[in-house]
């Protein structure tokens, strides 16, 4: 959906089109909500902060329901939010420490983690993305490849919590704000592994678009909703053209 920082055309032609029954559910765990909510009015779409649901940002929420000793490594707005939801950030001694994108991640930090979690610290993960696509092609490394240095370190049974995509978190509360059930709503993504398969786990209608994809956001951005290619797993389903909101008419079952 964005590149380099951008929301790309064709995925604003369709949030435009789709706008009043739309949530954003990311794994971006850089931007907080008004950031990503200032890139989408810069295309001319105008969504409520609560239909902008950010992996970085819940995993903040979620760590705020508990008062421990925190370290974040995360981006400055993050760490900004962070402050703002009052979670107790520490450099020395953390009770569990939050692993988001960040791109100041160095040796240095990669050993505070390790000795953090050799004393018993937790680790809360925003999402196990190793790359999202940039500009021009570009390979660009995300939280998952940090977690692979750490357990790299620590082993994998060192990871005690994750947030993001495809755990079901962010999906709930997106379908939330759309005032929806999960099994009434339709998750486009390009990433079979993430969007799909945690859209799947919860009875949702899916559409991968992309390389792996069945179509792509230029096509969706076209076709009547009634047309488009969603797999609804063991249902056949036709999306209720009539209804402000994202739902769907049972109309078979195989």
């Amino acid at each position: 959906m964005a590149l380099g920082g951008r929301i790309t055309p064709a995925a604003a032609s369709l949030l435009r089109r789709c706008h009043s029954f739309s949530a954003i559910v990311s794994n971006n765990t850089t931007h907080d909500r008004e950031a990503f909510a200032a890139m989408l009015r810069r295309v001319q779409v105008d969504l409520p902060l609560d239909r902008i649901v950010l992996a970085g940002v819940e995993t903040l929420r979620w760590a705020a329901k508990e008062d421990a000793p925190t370290l974040l490594i995360g981006s400055r707005a993050m760490r900004r939010e962070a402050r703002r939801l009052e979670i107790r950030l520490v450099n020395q001694r953390p009770a569990r420490v939050l692993l988001l994108r960040d791109t100041g991640f160095s040796y240095a930090t990669l050993q505070r983690v390790v000795d953090a979690i050799g004393a018993g610290a937790q680790l809360i993960v925003a999402n196990r993305d190793r790359t999202h696509p940039g500009a021009g092609g570009r390979i660009v490394p995300e939280t998952g490849a940090l977690l692979a240095a750490i357990t790299a370190c620590v082993g994998e049974g060192a990871v005690n919590v994750e947030i993001g995509k495809p755990a079901p978190a962010l999906y709930r509360r997106a379908c939330a704000a759309l005032g929806i059930a999960p099994n009434d709503a339709v998750m486009i993504g390009d990433n079979p592994d993430t969007d799909i398969a945690g859209a799947r786990q919860l009875g949702m209608g899916s559409i991968l678009v992309g390389p792996l994809g069945t179509t792509s956001i230029e096509r969706l951005a076209e076709l009547p909703l009634s047309a488009w290619p969603v797999d609804w797993g063991d249902q056949k389903r036709l999306i209720d053209k009539t209804s402000n909101v994202c739902r769907s008419e049972a109309v078979a079952r195989s």
